[in-house]
């Protein structure tokens, strides 16, 4: 599915907006409050100035692809009053005439047109265990989120929910969110649809104009230690699905500073009530696995995924998820957005990926492969036939001062299939956040 923005704005009109802000955090906050500018102005004013460049070249009957970006956002975040607060956030992606005039000559995820948009703008309440949010927003759950890191505008959804604290550590959250419009990573407007699973191309999942979705989720613990987590989505005119995953460290085998990790997880699609076409008799199990190792900078670990064939069923039992954006650097047990290196193949079948990761303050390094052993599909135009794809890819990152992030990622895959055939892309980000810092889930 793709997604052409006919909004023509000022290609610099975030820029000069942002350069103006980093000026408006440098003074001393206010501190009379009876006035409303005075309170205003003890909010947080931050955002990124960047720019994004992707190719693509494939051995199939597909275009080459080539898109630039560049753009950033502003975000700002008020003062609290009783435990309420508002958040506004403004984004836009510019070409500067750079690109190709032919849409199938671009990337999907990219903006290859001039946008702008206000991506979010909601009300929130913090407060008992509470932390609740209103408007248009960003999510954190694993099967709709905002993509946020390869793209220049994150996917956003309008609607309302929020988490609940469960005990005094703040570990064990009750999540829920009701979703009813969804802007896609190049959109400038939010809509019914939802993402589809756009990356190869012959196997697209078509967009369905439905009331959004539902989604309840219980998550406990922190990353690197013990976590598990649970989730239900009730997708309307799509699917239901249930979720569930847990990782494990294994400190009684731990040597020096490396500890050895296991992580295991389940789905199960079936129907929603009032489906869509073309969804129809949707019976899918998913299951997944990971071992590894890791230390304060170094990660390694092997994954594997496994979609049985079920006859009669949609997709011949292969996994979907409307609102995952399917790419192969992605691993089945990935946070965020788990299990997306089966969204980008309909078809039922094994995954198996080995991945090492190396981060510290200033460097950043993954490397990894995946191997796609896939079955039979009855797809949704037509059958889909069994096949197996390799795909390796490398991202390289480093932080050149604080607030300065140069990224460079490449990715080969090797696939017979006679559209894509084997392709090639790499993608080149840069980075520079302003600004008072925020935590990610904040941002």
């Amino acid at each position: 599915m793709r997604f052409i923005n006919n909004n023509r704005s000022n290609t610099f009109s975030l820029i000069p907006l942002a350069l103006a802000c980093s000026t408006c955090f440098a003074a001393d906050p206010a501190t009379d409050t009876d006035s409303l500018n005075s309170w205003l102005a003890q909010g947080n004013i931050s955002g990124e100035l960047k720019t994004m460049t992707y190719f693509k070249e494939f051995s199939g009957t597909l275009p080459n692809k080539r898109t630039s970006s560049v753009g950033g956002d502003v975000q700002y975040r008020s003062p609290e009053i009783g435990g309420f607060s508002f958040g506004l956030g403004a984004y836009g992606a510019y070409n500067l005439g750079l690109n190709p005039s032919d849409a199938e000559r671009t990337e999907i995820y990219l903006p290859s047109s001039n946008t702008t948009v206000l991506g979010k703008a909601f009300l929130r309440y913090q407060g008992y265990g509470l932390d609740l949010k209103a408007g248009r927003i960003g999510l954190d759950t694993p099967f709709a989120n905002e993509g946020e890191g390869w793209t220049m505008i994150p996917a956003l959804y309008q609607g309302f929910g929020g988490t609940y604290a469960l005990n005094e550590k703040g570990d064990l959250k009750l999540n829920a969110w009701r979703i009813y419009s969804f802007k896609a990573l190049s959109s400038d407007t939010f809509g019914k649809g939802d993402a589809g699973t756009p990356e190869i191309e012959d196997t697209t999942m078509p967009s369905v104009d439905s009331n959004g979705f539902t989604t309840l989720g219980l998550r406990y613990g922190q990353q690197w230690n013990t976590s598990a987590e649970a989730w239900y989505y009730n997708f309307d005119k799509r699917a239901q699905l249930g979720y569930g995953g847990v990782q494990i460290p294994v400190d009684s085998l731990r040597f020096g500073s490396w500890t050895p990790y296991w992580g295991a997880q389940y789905l199960h699609e079936w129907d929603a009530t009032d489906q869509a076409y073309p969804y129809h008799n949707i019976d899918t199990d998913l299951y997944s696995g990971r071992i590894g190792v890791r230390s304060r900078n170094h990660d390694i670990y092997f994954a594997a995924t496994h979609v049985p064939t079920k006859e009669g069923a949609f997709l011949s039992g292969g996994f979907f998820a409307p609102y995952s954006y399917g790419i192969y650097d992605h691993t089945p047990l990935e946070s965020g957005q788990p299990l997306v290196s089966m969204v980008t193949t309909n078809q039922p079948g094994n995954a198996f990926a080995l991945r090492y990761a190396y981060h510290d303050e200033r460097y950043l390094g993954v490397f990894g492969v995946t191997r796609l052993e896939l079955k039979d599909s009855t797809g949704i135009y037509y059958p889909l036939p069994a096949e197996n794809i390799n795909a390796a890819f490398m991202i390289l990152g480093y932080n050149l001062t604080p607030r300065l992030h140069l990224e460079f990622e490449f990715d080969y895959v090797h696939s017979p299939n006679a559209v894509t055939g084997n392709y090639h892309a790499e993608r080149l980000r840069l980075v520079y956040r302003f600004g008072e810092k925020m935590a990610d889930d904040e941002y």
